[in-house]
């Protein structure tokens, strides 16, 4: 027994010996990138990063550069630090407004071949610069910007409020012929840092910003719902009858309702004509949370006839945003894929799509069903 314990110390320290120490205090672990348009050819950079010190908190750093590549940004920030800078624990990529105009594919290439990197690393856009964003005064100070913005995404993410932006999703959007990516919009403004909408992508170029709010008619077509919520405002006008109290408003006021529980699953299949129609279809089940106006929702008739303004309001939402994709051409959801499965084996490149794209037409139809309702105002 003395002797197999003899040969397991001698064992460890053997294996011990092998391993390259790296003690913690010594590392800059780099949580968030930023990229913006620098200089003539050079790239502005900029890092976030914890440093450990035993007799301290944890402490934010952030460093910024200029380069033309994004190593030779990491190398001429290694000589503004003592602590040697590691990338195993980069949570986040952004990328400034200008920058992501331009096309974004070499510097999301860059990630993507750093095997200390992983896949599910979150990216987005700046409204303005990604140096901005990440070195934004918080009026509620946090710890690391890097881990803020991480948690940020990734709480609404799985709130399913935003379309999962990892580096991931980007590439095989960007990589897909009939598909683009979509990546959320961050800005800074009263003391925070927040989601103020989307950025559409055509390939890898910022094109357009998409509100907050339109996303659901975006997200709904490309993930099934298991929790979802929406806001929806409706004509007051409509529902004069099915009210409990007397109403002498103007008749321009709306009434509010907040849905939640959302549970959907969408369906889209093409007609397989040489210029395609669309078949949408949303089916939802929902909770009826929360309303501005009392009705009598005991009553089947007004519950049904709020089910089918409440289906009619979305369907009519998300005729517009499929429009407004196709008029910038630009598809988040992936009509193409979907035209393009049915074609077998046949070629289809970028440009073909696009003007294929142009042609399609889109029928949508969204069933709404109130499961239980909550409570009312």
């Amino acid at each position: 027994m003395n002797r197999l314990f003899l040969l397991l110390i001698i064992s460890t320290l053997l294996l011990s010996s092998c391993v390259e120490n790296k003690y913690l205090e010594k590392l800059g672990l780099i949580t968030a990138v930023g990229y913006d348009e620098g200089n003539g050819e050079k790239i502005k950079g900029t890092l976030v990063l914890y440093q450990f010190n035993p007799a301290m908190d944890d402490v934010e750093k952030i460093l910024t550069s200029s380069a033309k590549t994004t190593k030779g940004i990491l190398l001429s920030q290694n000589l503004e630090t003592d602590h040697t800078l590691v990338s195993g624990q980069l949570r986040i990529a952004v990328y400034g407004r200008e920058l992501a105009e331009n096309g974004i594919a070499p510097l999301v290439d860059t990630l993507v071949r750093d095997s200390s990197i992983g896949n599910m690393v979150y990216l987005a856009i700046a409204d303005t610069s990604a140096e901005e964003i990440l070195s934004f005064p918080m009026e509620e100070k946090t710890s690391n910007m890097g881990t803020y913005l991480y948690n940020l995404v990734r709480q609404n993410v799985e709130s399913e409020l935003l379309v999962t932006p990892t580096l991931q999703e980007f590439i095989t959007d960007y990589g897909s012929v009939g598909k683009d990516p979509i990546l959320p919009l961050f800005k800074a403004s009263d003391g925070k840092v927040g989601v103020e909408g989307f950025a559409l992508f055509k390939e890898d170029k910022f094109i357009k910003e998409l509100d907050k709010d339109k996303i659901f008619y975006i997200r709904s077509l490309m993930e099934d719902f298991k929790a979802g919520t929406i806001e929806i405002e409706l004509p007051l006008e409509k529902f004069k009858s099915f009210l409990t109290n007397s109403h002498s408003g103007e008749e321009e006021e709306s009434v509010y309702i907040m849905i939640d529980s959302i549970k959907s699953f969408y369906k889209i299949k093409d007609k397989a004509k040489d210029i395609p129609e669309f078949n949408v279809e949303l089916n939802m089940k929902a909770r009826l949370l929360e309303m501005s106006e009392e009705m009598n929702l005991s009553d089947p008739k007004t519950l049904r006839f709020l089910e089918k303004e409440i289906g009619q309001y979305i369907e009519d939402r998300m005729k517009e945003t499929i429009k407004m994709l196709q008029s910038e051409g630009t598809d988040p959801i992936g009509f193409g894929m979907v035209y393009k499965s049915k074609r077998g084996h046949e070629k289809i490149s970028r440009e073909k799509w696009k003007d294929i794209y142009k042609q399609a037409s889109f029928n949508v139809k969204v069933k709404n069903t109130i499961i239980r309702t909550g409570v009312i105002d």
